[in-house]
């Protein structure tokens, strides 16, 4: 793509939510007023949620993950099994009876038990025997320490604890005992032919004998004693026991993809791990270092002696308490007040840090539940850690080396399996630093011997340029929450086609809500966490109307009055007075200079109207302090009530002590905070600040001399920006002024918005909003409504602002007037990216192949073999089946199948598929669908759903056109229309849809039901989105435009329907015979896509 315009002056507006992103780009005169929009869409996604797991939140990620890990596990064993086999046949020259052709399903431990008891004289006899139970025990191999070696099985071992315990539970449910040294094999094989074996609840399962798995130091002592008494020598059981108990070492190859340090010269080493204990400390010590000590006027840095005190102080209570930058500032000796660089970000661009840096990894290591390593890890000194944290990671470690420690591996090894389990569960920080080990030590030691901070340390310890910096990762490049991935991977696309077609742009604002830069299943909890504090407010507003006995107007400042007098014990901070709602007035316990307050919880009290009215607008310590103060106001005092304060609902112990420390910081503070500077609308979410840093990144390498200026903010700040500015009532967004929910293109009003602000304004909108809480908490005057910036510049940069927002609201109605912003979905087209079929695995029902079959059940064969194998047969009929044949005989894989002899069908006429001990529905499944015209005296329409089953061995094919054998399961659950129509040629393909295709539909032509009654309120509803395929013939839409996030009690039953559950469930045939259809597809900035180079998929009429 070609560039249009070389001296475009644009800016980018970018608003990201959890499940969408808004995209804007706004062509401006040199006084940044909008001329035009020359890009507005909204890209949606599913926040990496696997639709089939949408319950539990589980990511498509995992989902597959788990998929594929199964899917290679199963691999890996087929190999492990091939290898076995081969060994077997060609090495020890035994047979390989297929264990799956016995009548008695228990003839394998049968056959284990008689080896261990008795040599088989037979040659051949033995050797089969032989066959059958190792290849038994190679498929229920039983769990080890996976840091074990094979090798380590070669040693004799006592019965296992988990042996014992079969031993035991066999001995109960018989009534007999047994030998201490009874096999596995033995054991089970007296379990199943004792006559009680009927009454019991057989061998596996949950409630089966063996209640778990075996050990496989227990299965090896078994092979062990088949070869003592089958006289089979040494070598051969050393040989058996290496093949059936192979396993691949958990560290795996993945030190073999890890970067290098990008430190000139330090390429050599690996980068480290953020879970080792040595880049732990230089986080630490590379934000402290930031900090600075007010003096007077000037600031000072830390010395290397205050650095070494505040690294030990944060060791030695990070484990018992909540460090904060009050605690900091006691351990210096200073207040909180001249503690200075607490918001600055951390280093190499890292955000800044709410509370101090600590040892997360230890943290992590001492909150677990394996004793063992609590204990290890209290006395190890950094390098031994380092060697555990390696070994836990399974990434590849920090040294470029894939071996493990020798003490750390004794220690693992030693692990049972519960304790393995445990280790499993501790999330050490992931993700790698910039910097080798070798790097980080040397950073930290300069940082810490010479009090500099990362900056100066890096050009004396390397002598890199000033302006060296580590490189950012690409904009696409994931981090591995699956939500988050698909952002960078949006941004990255939009970005870069823009700029191909625009040039860069002047400025990019991103703007993202709480939950919008994180996963679905932190956003749900966030929003429980907000319906539980919903609740509660409801039930203290209620409390608080009663004792006022009047109706709450203000209700978010009653709510923080009430929380503080609940916490106070009902008692003035200042002098203990009694308080409730009625007597009471909140006070800043430390006032700011000039402009704005603090008005964060730790600095607001609840007083009586006395102390309130005395203390005036001076720090509480100087007011307490002065002798002005009346009786019962010291600083003594107040601190001991701080301690006695109730633990607010939903705080832990640790919280609310950290809680207290910060208020009584606050108490002995003597200085006012400084002025408002009006930041706290920019974003310094982790995420937020790496998606800058990766987009001036790309910036500086494609136009090194003009990196577009990046700010990054808070969900709040549009919303503010819309009212101060008059764009929130002049927008025509669906169902009424303002934003709405309810009208999807709201995001792409917050693209704009945010595309529209700067620095200077969102100064002036974080100052009324900070003045707004102030004046309405305290019950002043409300003065910050006629608050347009200080007067000067930023009062004038903001009526400026509000003209250029004026004029942008107009350009917005325009593009929904002519319904111009699209919306865009990057659909699934890979094979095998879900889950194939559900958990649930099913009983088949039975039929002798002599009976009569309908066409129904045959249809619902196990296998696409054994259907071919009825529908080859001469008798069958299309529309009857089978007739009743006491004669029949088929052959399925060489196997003669006689007419007594019992099928499998499945139990469902969904589409199954057969598994081990049964069959599972696969409905969830569906890949894609491909239509079709049925050419006849009327043409029809009608569809196939394409099952990912039948997909998976076309590697080389097209998968949206390869024709489709009769016995797949996608074409034995079609429609008999279209199976009849393509086995006659009647039937051609026009396309094919996949879930998340755009539908542009004729819509007029449809006037009754509920689809009619909405089309009839909104007949802009002409682009719909693919949700599913309900049966061989009705397809379910949803309106595009539209949201259930917009109900109210008042939305109409048609709306929720069509909108939300179930949708539109037009048949394909009615759609397409009804009026016009076209499958919309787009490019990343949400154009028609037309024509392509790249085999994309391109916009089409289904007819």
């Amino acid at each position: 793509m070609t560039k249009i315009k070389d001296d475009l002056r644009y800016r980018v507006g970018i608003d990201v939510g959890l499940k969408s992103i808004g995209f804007c780009a706004v062509e401006v005169d040199e006084n940044d007023q909008p001329l035009r929009l020359l890009n507005s869409m909204v890209f949606v996604h599913d926040a990496g949620v696997d639709p089939n797991e949408n319950k539990a939140a589980k990511s498509r990620k995992l989902t597959a993950g788990v998929a594929r890990r199964t899917q290679r596990r199963t691999a890996q064993n087929k190999r492990l099994l091939a290898e076995l086999d081969r060994v077997l046949s060609e090495e020890l020259h035994w047979p390989l009876p297929n264990l799956e052709d016995f009548e008695d399903p228990y003839e394998p431990w049968r056959t284990r038990a008689e080896l261990v008891e008795h040599y088989i004289k037979d040659d051949a006899e033995r050797a089969e025997a032989l066959a059958i139970a190792i290849r038994h025990i190679a498929r229920h191999r039983g769990w080890r320490n996976p840091y074990l070696s094979v090798d380590s099985l070669l040693t004799p071992q006592e019965p296992s604890e988990f042996l014992r315990g079969l031993n035991e539970r066999v001995t109960q449910a018989l009534g007999c005992e047994f030998p201490a040294d009874m096999t596995p094999g033995q054991l089970i094989c007296a379990y199943i032919d004792s006559p009680k074996y009927a009454e019991t609840q057989g061998i596996r399962g949950d409630t089966g004998i063996l209640s778990g798995k075996l050990h496989q130091f227990d299965n090896v002592g078994e092979i062990r004693k088949i070869c003592e008494v089958q006289r089979l020598d040494h070598d051969v059981f050393k040989l058996l026991v290496r093949k059936v108990f192979f396993a691949k070492s958990p560290r795996g190859s993945a030190a073999g993809l890890v970067g290098h340090d990008q430190i000139p010269g330090q390429g050599k080493y690996v980068r480290a791990e953020k879970a080792h204990p040595d880049f732990q400390l230089f986080r630490m010590v590379a934000v402290l270092t930031n900090l600075r000590i007010r003096e007077g006027r000037a600031e000072r840095c830390l010395t290397p002696y205050e650095l070494q005190g505040l690294i030990e102080f944060i060791i030695r209570v990070q484990l018992k308490q909540q460090v904060t930058w009050a605690d900091i500032a006691d351990n210096l000796g200073i207040e909180r007040a001249d503690l200075r660089g607490t918001a600055r970000a951390s280093f190499d661009g890292s955000p800044a840090l709410r509370f101090p840096p600590t040892d997360v990894t230890t943290e992590k290591i001492m909150a677990s539940k394996v004793k063992w390593l609590k204990e290890w890890w209290d006395k190890a000194d950094s390098e031994r850690r380092g060697f555990m944290v390696d070994a836990l990671s399974n990434s590849g470690g920090s040294t470029g080396d894939n071996d493990i420690d020798d003490e750390v591996a004794e220690l693992l090894e030693a692990a049972t399996e519960g304790e393995q389990a445990e280790l499993e569960k501790i999330q050490l920080p992931q993700g790698r630093a910039a910097y080798s080990l070798d790097s980080l030590r040397r950073l930290t030691k300069r940082m810490l011997e010479e009090g500099v901070y990362l900056h100066t340390a890096r050009k004396e310890e390397f002598n890199v340029d000033d302006d060296w910096r580590p490189e950012p990762e690409p904009i696409e490049a994931p981090v591995g929450n699956p939500a988050v991935d698909r952002v960078l991977k949006q941004v990255s696309r939009w970005l870069r086609m823009a700029t191909d077609r625009w040039g860069e742009p002047a400025v990019i604002n991103i703007e993202h809500t709480r939950d919008g830069l994180g996963s679905e299943k932190v956003a749900r909890e966030l929003l429980r966490e907000g319906q539980r504090r919903q609740d509660l407010n409801q039930k203290n507003l209620v409390e608080i109307a009663q004792q006022l006995g009047i109706p709450v107007k203000d209700k978010r400042s009653a709510l923080i009055k009430y929380a503080a007098i609940q916490r106070q014990n009902s008692m003035c901070l200042y002098c203990g007075a009694m308080i409730d709602m009625t007597t009471v007035e909140m006070d800043h316990i430390v006032p700011r200079a000039l402009s704005g307050s603090t008005n964060d919880r730790s600095n607001l009290a609840a007083v009586c109207r006395t102390c309130n009215h005395q203390k005036g607008a001076v720090p509480f310590a100087v007011w307490a302090t002065s002798g002005e103060a009346h009786a019962g106001v010291s600083l003594e005092d107040a601190i001991k009530r701080v301690g006695m304060w109730q633990k607010g609902p939903g705080m832990s112990p640790k919280q609310h002590k950290a809680f207290q420390s910060e208020v009584i910081s606050r108490l002995k503070s003597r200085k006012p905070d400084e002025e408002f500077d009006g930041r706290s609308m920019e974003s310094v979410a982790w995420m937020a600040v790496e998606l800058r840093t990766r987009i001036e990144g790309y910036y500086r390498k494609v136009i090194s001399d003009s990196v577009p200026k990046i700010g990054i903010y808070r969900g709040q700040l549009t919303a503010e920006a819309r009212k101060a500015s008059g764009f929130e009532n002049r927008v025509n967004l669906i169902g009424g002024k303002g934003k709405t929910r309810f009208d999807r293109r709201h995001h792409a009003m917050d693209a704009l918005v945010i595309a529209m602000m700067n620095q200077s304004v969102s100064q002036t909108l974080a100052l009324r909003v900070n003045m707004r809480e102030s004046q309405r908490i305290t019950g002043k005057e409300e003065t910050w409504k006629n608050f347009y910036g200080k007067p000067g510049q930023a009062s004038e940069r903001f009526e400026q602002w509000r003209e250029g927002m004026l004029r942008a609201v107009e350009l917005f109605n325009i593009e929904l007037a002519k319904n111009a912003i699209p919306f865009h979905e990057n659909v699934r087209l890979r094979v095998g990216s879900s889950k194939v079929h559900d958990d649930t695995v099913r009983k088949f029902i039975h039929a002798k192949l002599g009976e009569a079959l309908s066409v129904a059940m045959i249809d619902r064969a196990e296998t696409p073999a054994l259907w071919t194998a009825l529908t080859r047969l001469p008798d069958f009929d299309p529309k009857n089946g089978l007739p009743e044949d006491p004669s029949r005989e088929i052959y399925i894989h060489g196997r003669k199948i006689t007419a007594d002899e019992h099928l499998n069908f499945f139990n469902s006429p969904s589409a199954c598929l057969k598994v081990r001990g049964g069959y599972v529905e696969i409905g969830s499944s569906i890949h894609h669908a491909r239509i079709y015209r049925i050419d006849g005296k009327k043409t029809t329409y009608s569809m196939v759903r394409v099952f990912a089953t039948d997909l998976v061995k076309m590697t080389h094919e097209d998968v949206f056109t390869t024709p489709l054998k009769p016995s797949t399961i996608s074409m034995r659950t079609a429609d008999p229309k279209i199976r009849k129509a393509l086995a006659d040629g009647t039937a051609t393909q026009i396309g094919w849809l996949v879930e998340g295709d755009e539908l542009q539909i004729e819509t007029d032509k449809y006037s009754g039901g509920f689809i009619g009654e909405v089309l009839a309120e909104y007949p802009q509803l002409t682009s719909w989105r693919v949700c599913g395929f309900m049966n061989g013939s009705t397809m379910r839409l949803k309106p595009l435009l539209l949201s259930r996030e917009g109900f109210t009690e008042g939305t109409s039953e048609a709306l929720v329907k069509i909108t939300d559950a179930p949708g539109w469930l037009p048949a394909i045939n009615t759609l397409l015979s009804l009026g016009k259809v076209w499958v919309v597809r787009r490019n990343a900035l949400g154009e028609v896509r037309f024509s392509t180079k790249d085999s994309l998929p391109v916009t089409h009429l289904l007819r």
